[in-house]
């Protein structure tokens, strides 16, 4: 396949991986509340300037709204049986890896729609424009 086919095909296979890996995020982040513990991820939801979502995996201390980096969540280990340290601890490889190839089909498959719509995956924005988006991201 060539042409704007082939990118189109591409452009969708980004797309399933990028939802299969949302999907295996929402696993993960289910999974760890199950256990139980003081500590379990979360699949959170930020939405970019560019109009697309990151869906991204972070810890959070039962009772504090706010992510905590996994150091805050080693600082627990004391008080969780070893076992559940280790399974902690392949959480957070697997959250990482996960966050990572979500960052990366996110990324591919907006370049692929950019070239698809523009015919390039770099789109000059006039002065009115970027300063437009300098305020909306102000105020996120």
């Amino acid at each position: 396949m060539a042409g704007r086919t082939g990118f189109r095909v591409l452009l969708r296979s980004y797309e399933h991986w990028l939802d299969e890996t949302v999907t295996e995020m929402g696993a993960l982040a289910q999974e760890s509340v199950t256990a139980g513990l003081d500590a379990s991820l979360r699949c959170v939801r930020v939405a970019l300037p560019s109009g697309a979502t990151r869906h991204r995996l972070d810890w959070f201390m039962r009772g504090e709204p706010h992510a905590v980096a996994y150091s805050r969540v080693q600082s627990c280990f004391t008080r969780i049986p070893a076992p559940l340290r280790a399974y902690l601890q392949q959480c957070h490889s697997r959250a990482k890896e996960l966050n990572a190839l979500e960052s990366v089909f996110r990324y591919a498959a907006s370049q692929l729609a950019m070239y698809l719509e523009h015919g390039t995956v770099k789109v000059r924005r006039t002065r009115s424009e970027e300063h437009t988006s300098e305020l909306q991201s102000h105020h996120d």
